[in-house]
C-alpha cells in the first residue's frame, strides 16, 4: 500500500498479480480506510485476508 499524488478524479490505483494486489491511494482525495474498502469491493478475495505492506515499513 502506497501513498502517490494521483491524476483528478482517480483516488486509487492497483494492480492484480494473482497472489498480490499493489495499491496506492491519493490521501488528497481518499482516506486510507475508504481506499481498502474501495479495493476490498473491487477485488473480494481480498476480505478477510489482507495483509498490508507500507513501503519503508
Amino acid at each position: 500500500m502506497e501513498r502517490a499524488s494521483l491524476d483528478s478524479g482517480i483516488p486509487v490505483m492497483y494492480r492484480d498479480y494473482g497472489d498480490r494486489v499493489r495499491m496506492a491511494y491519493d490521501p488528497e482525495q481518499i482516506g486510507e480506510a475508504a481506499a481498502l474498502a474501495l479495493l476490498c469491493v473491487r477485488v473480494p478475495r481480498l476480505v478477510g485476508q489482507l495483509e498490508l505492506i507500507r513501503p519503508g515499513r
